[in-house]
């Protein structure tokens, strides 16, 4: 009986139980954020402006987007191909708040504009402030900024080269420039005086693209073109153009970038709505996390597909395959053996990170070079040392070369080019760790920018020094190592964070801060090396 009696009021406390934690819609539909549907709900209601002919107003807008990487473009992933961009997920979200729907189609930048004066299309994204434009659309507030750049085949650099914007103009004017433009870009005043002037008609190139313009650069149909500087270092990483086409000297024209309106089928209210949703995305950090998750892994890509990123990435490699390969020499290893304590180091880390973040395909997978380096690391030190015995064993036949083994080890171990090296290597994986949380998109980055970079540059070592069942472990025991790429990790995730807050991106911004990053990883792990500075211990 009184199991019955417990059962009855288990099966009403879990029924009640139930019913509260299923009776607040409210809490039900909240989202990662921290939104509630109420709060939707209120951006939602903000009355839709009717249109000027008294119609219902629509729920859906009329859009149109143009290969424009990495403002529009599609992405593919797991073979689903979506459009995407900072422009695109900007519109959305701000749109959404309003309580409008968006539809996107493929269109020229020429076609869209006439589009927008004919009213076959409701909004813009991406308009610089002009005259003409003024005539058939409403502006937004600004979102972001533009400056316009040239780019030039290499050998063209110095030729071409200019301080100011009036000597861009003189040069375009006094030299037989071919220019390649995308027809339907505004590039500044003083450029589209010349560029729409029918003297000149026979030396400016229009296309549709900004990826045609490059095209023809490369081909030697154009000879220098004019392009947004975000979207030129984009295209110049993605396709691998860098050593073909070169940017040169500074911006001849910036500009807000604005939303455009059409004033045949929309209404000055709309867009009053519009910049109210704009500033709440703003206030709730929305805006930044859109710029977070589509903009900043191209510019930290952009930077770390630089060639000198990849010079310092390799020597890392070097290095911390070095540290295993002496490490096996010490402790007698086959040549297998020598070749995972070398490789655990260089490239366990990421691997297991990796594996963590369940990314589609591992770093280490994508190209060879690094599995190459810590093989011939390897192959070229294991013949060093066979060298060095076959001359002992044959000048001083009554010793076997172990004390001359152990003064190089230990010289190595201590040489502070060798540490110099190695903390390069540790610098450039700090770096690495942060830039994939960023194009993994985990949230907080100042929380996992530092794990996953500490993971990346010291890691490996401390798997190796696992497999070596090593009781002694430096990483764990005393070493300020990890704590390097946590430090500078923590700074760089704090410093990307701040940027993203930011509406003027430039990729140099991010290369200084790299720059910055790397030398004070180095300098800092240098400093410990000299000072043999040890962690706090526990």
């Amino acid at each position: 009986m009184n199991t019955q009696v417990i059962s009855q009021w288990c099966f009403s406390l879990l029924l009640v139980t139930a019913v509260f934690a299923g009776g607040d819609p409210v809490q039900a539909q909240q989202g990662a954020n921290g939104s509630t549907k109420e709060e939707s709900v209120a951006v939602a209601a903000t009355p839709t402006p009717t249109p000027p002919d008294g119609s219902l107003p629509p729920t859906e807008l009329r859009a149109g987007w143009y290969r424009w990487d990495p403002y529009q473009y599609l992405l593919t992933k797991n073979d689903v191909t979506r459009l995407t961009g900072l422009d695109i997920e900007l519109l959305r979200a701000i749109f959404s708040r309003m309580g409008y729907s968006l539809t996107f189609d493929e269109v020229t930048w020429r076609q869209h504009q006439i589009d927008i004066a004919n009213g076959d299309r409701d909004i813009a994204a991406g308009a610089f402030l002009s005259e003409e434009r003024s005539k058939y659309a409403y502006y937004s507030d600004a979102y972001r900024t533009e400056r316009n750049v040239v780019y030039v085949r290499p050998e063209d650099a110095q030729v071409y080269d200019f301080g100011t914007p009036a000597q861009w103009l003189h040069l375009l004017r006094t030299r037989n420039i071919r220019l390649g433009v995308v027809d339907g870009f505004y590039y500044g005043a003083d450029m589209m005086s010349f560029i729409d002037d029918p003297a000149n008609a026979s030396r400016i190139v229009r296309v549709m693209t900004d990826d045609q313009n490059f095209t023809n650069l490369l081909e030697k149909q154009v000879d220098a073109i004019a392009i947004d500087a975000l979207v030129g270092e984009t295209l110049v990483w993605r396709h691998d153009w860098s050593k073909s086409a070169r940017r040169i000297s500074e911006p001849f024209f910036s500009g807000d970038i604005h939303v455009i309106f059409s004033k045949a089928t929309t209404t000055p209210e709309m867009v009053a709505s519009f910049n109210q949703s704009l500033a709440q995305l703003r206030q709730s950090g929305e805006y930044t996390q859109i710029v977070r998750e589509y903009l900043l892994p191209v510019l930290l890509g952009v930077t770390a597909g630089q060639w000198w990123f990849f010079v310092v990435d390799v020597i890392g490699t070097i290095a911390f395959a070095l540290s295993g390969v002496l490490l096996a020499r010490q402790g007698r290893y086959s040549l297998f053996g020598a070749l995972v304590l070398a490789a655990v180091p260089s490239v366990g880390g990421g691997i297991v990170r990796d594996v963590l973040l369940q990314r589609e395909t591992l770093s280490v997978l994508k190209s060879p070079i690094y599995l190459l380096l810590i093989f011939g690391t390897v192959f070229t030190f294991y013949l060093i040392f066979r060298l060095k015995s076959f001359w002992s064993k044959s000048s001083q036949p009554q010793t076997i070369g172990d004390t001359d083994d152990e003064f190089l080890i230990g010289h190595l171990n201590k040489n502070a080019a060798v540490s110099f090296f190695d903390a390069i290597g540790l610098a450039a994986f700090t770096i690495i760790g942060v830039i994939v949380a960023v194009d993994a998109n985990i949230q907080p980055l100042w929380l996992w920018g530092p794990l996953l970079a500490a993971l990346t540059g010291a890691g490996g070592g401390i798997l190796r020094d696992v497999i070596r069942a090593d009781v002694d472990n430096p990483g764990l025991k005393g070493s300020f190592y990890a704590e390097v790429a946590l430090i500078w990790g923590l700074f760089l995730s704090l410093a990307l964070s701040w940027y993203t807050a930011q509406q003027d991106y430039h990729p140099e911004h991010i290369t200084a801060l790299v720059v910055f990053v790397l030398f004070g990883a180095l300098t800092t792990r240098m400093v410990v090396f000299h000072y043999k500075i040890r962690s706090p211990m526990f």
